[in-house]
């Protein structure tokens, strides 16, 4: 009878016992539980950013790097005209902020003419053609993209390189005789191009935009065609496609 006695209290130490120590076990658990489930809150945040590099260049979790081509069309005001510009540029981007590329424009349209500053110096008479300019420039880029995380992101670029200009001049009614009765201009010119865009992020691979700016060049003058005369200031679109 003893023997019975005792072993039922052996067994109830020991159902004591263990209700005593699954009670740090359940609390372990739960802890591991909710620990658990704020880490996966955590990396769903994490995931649900487009990019933790947009949280800034110099706090960027990660390098990324990406490239993109941009085709543009724009109106362009030089030598007292308006005329179309074709531009092309390349640039890679850096942490979906810092872009370094490089850009070329070109005047196609037929309407923009010197004739008002040739004939202006010099000359007796009027040249009875239109005198057309072959106008482009080059250079390099680099901008900075704010917002780039968001629907519409704005860049504004500084452009440094090379401008060029060449016409030919029929010289009618020159007083010389003795003179040509043409004359081949061409100049080249240091360009600085400053410019900002507002870009609309369409898609991962493409994204167009609006873009004002202008074009300041320093050089040599041929009579009344200075230099600032081959300046011009524009506007325009472009189509931007790469991996963005």
């Amino acid at each position: 009878m003893v023997f019975i006695v005792r072993h039922k209290q052996i067994r109830k130490l020991l159902a004591a016992l263990v209700v005593i120590l699954s009670i740090p076990t359940a609390q372990l658990r739960a802890q591991s539980t909710v620990a658990d489930s704020s880490s996966r809150a955590i990396q769903h945040r994490v995931d649900s950013r487009p990019d933790s590099t947009r949280n800034g260049f110099f706090h960027a979790s990660r390098f990324h790097s990406s490239f993109h081509v941009q085709f543009e069309g724009e109106a362009a005001y030089m030598f007292r005209e308006v005329g179309a510009v074709t531009g092309f540029q390349v640039a890679w981007v850096i942490n979906h902020r810092i872009s370094i590329g490089a850009a070329f424009s070109i005047l196609t349209s037929n309407n923009v003419t010197v004739n008002q500053y040739v004939n202006s110096n010099s000359a007796i008479g009027v040249t009875p053609n239109n005198i057309t300019p072959q106008v482009m420039s080059a250079g390099l880029t680099g901008g900075y993209i704010f917002r780039s995380g968001k629907k519409l992101a704005f860049e504004p670029q500084l452009g440094l390189g090379w401008a060029y200009i060449h016409f030919s001049d029929p010289r009618a009614g020159w007083v010389d005789p003795t003179e040509n009765k043409s004359e081949t201009f061409t100049g080249h010119y240091a360009c600085i191009s400053p410019s900002i865009s507002m870009i609309w992020n369409a898609t991962k691979v493409f994204r167009p935009g609006i873009v004002i700016g202008g074009h300041a060049v320093m050089g040599r003058n041929y009579l009344n065609v200075k230099s600032y005369n081959v300046s011009s200031v524009y506007g325009g679109v472009f189509l931007r496609f790469g991996t963005f």
